[in-house]
This record gives structure tokens, C-alpha cells and sequence, in this order.
């Protein structure tokens, strides 16, 4: 550790002793098990573990899996969409969504055809099948509702969303950063500009 007043050098990347002098005074002598990273994972698979059962109690589990109720609901509210309108929509990176429906086509939820103005794009609608999910889904996301905001208040509410959003935030600025850093390498040879994919989001 520096002692005080002294000035540390500046290192060519981030580390994990780096890290640690940067958090604040109070957070870095929290036990780690309460470190807010392990809250968010504890609560995720709370959250997995409750809608897996949600899902089955209301007759959707051979249809909806966790995490397709992004796309699912987006299309219920609009119908016919490109990849690139739901992934603005719901927010999710490209390579998530384009899993998720890989996964949703394939259990004739949702279907895929190129988009006749730009062929570039590809546009997602629900199938009757997925069409007729939609009360079950409603259902379903007033169940998970009932269940995980019991005894929460409005502002309660409020504040936890915006903190998640800020944390979302966070972290995807930080990966923007290291995937332009990574990709900037000296010496580097530079990448011929990639084509556009059909579902309209960048080449991987």
C-alpha cells in the first residue's frame, strides 16, 4: 500500500489492486460476500428460480424460457419488427437477442423473414401460437410482480430501477472501452470495414 501523500505512477491498464484503491474507503471494507455484485447475483437466481416456476404454474414452460419475454412482449405491444428495433427496444446486445430467437424460432413462436424494403434486415413476428401466449404472459408478469415487489413502495421502486439502470450503464461503457482498447492494439493490422449482417446489427 502508498503511504499518505504519495502519488502512484500511472500503470498501462487496469488491475485488481487498482480496483481496490479506487473503490471508496467504506466499500472496500465490506466483507466481499456483500459487495453489491454478489447481491445482484444472488438475486438473479432468485429470479430464475421463481419464474422457472411462474412459467410452469401458468402452462408456458414448454414455450417461454427466461428471457424471452423481452422479445415476447415487445411483440405484443408491436407486432413485425427488425432485430435492430428490438434490441433498441428492449435493450439487449445483439448477440443475446439474436440467441434468444434463434431459440424462439425454432419452437414456432416467433418467425423470420428478410425485410422486402431493405434486405439487410431481418423482421420477427409472432406466430398464432405466440399470439395466443399473450394473456398467459400478462398473467404470468402480474404473478412475478406480485411476488417480487411484495412490501416495495413506489419510490422504493423507482429508486431501484434507476440504480440498475445506472449500473447497466456502467458496465457497458466500461466493455465499450475495453472492446475499443482491445481493438486498437499498436501494430495492429486494421480490420477491412465489416458488411452488414441480415438481422441488421454489425458482423461479428
Amino acid at each position: 500500500m502508498n503511504r499518505a501523500g504519495s502519488r502512484t505512477r500511472p500503470c498501462a491498464g487496469p488491475s485488481a489492486a487498482g480496483a481496490a484503491a479506487a473503490s471508496p474507503r467504506w466499500l472496500a471494507a465490506q466483507p466481499a460476500l456483500d459487495h453489491v455484485c454478489f447481491a445482484i447475483g444472488r438475486a438473479y437466481y432468485a429470479y430464475l428460480g421463481m419464474l422457472e416456476g411462474v412459467l410452469k404454474e401458468a402452462g408456458l414452460s414448454k414455450h417461454v424460457r427466461p428471457g424471452m419475454g423481452h422479445i415476447l412482449f415487445a411483440l405484443f405491444e408491436q407486432d413485425d419488427r427488425t432485430i435492430k428495433e428490438l434490441v433498441d427496444r428492449v435493450g439487449l446486445s445483439y448477440s443475446t437477442l439474436s440467441g434468444l430467437v434463434s431459440r424462439m424460432k425454432r419452437g414456432g413462436v416467433i418467425r423470420c423473414r428478410g425485410d422486402s424494403a431493405d434486405g439487410r434486415f431481418v423482421r420477427v413476428s409472432l406466430t398464432p401460437l405466440g399470439r395466443s401466449l399473450e394473456p398467459r404472459c400478462r398473467a404470468a408478469l402480474a404473478r412475478v410482480d406480485q411476488i417480487m415487489l411484495a412490501g416495495t413502495s413506489k419510490e422504493q421502486l423507482r429508486s431501484t430501477r434507476l440504480t440498475l439502470q445506472h449500473m447497466t450503464d456502467a458496465m457497458r461503457e466500461h466493455e465499450a472501452r475495453r472492446r475499443g482498447k482491445k481493438q486498437a492494439k499498436p501494430g495492429a493490422v486494421p480490420r477491412s470495414p465489416s458488411k452488414p449482417n441480415l438481422n441488421g446489427g454489425p458482423k461479428r
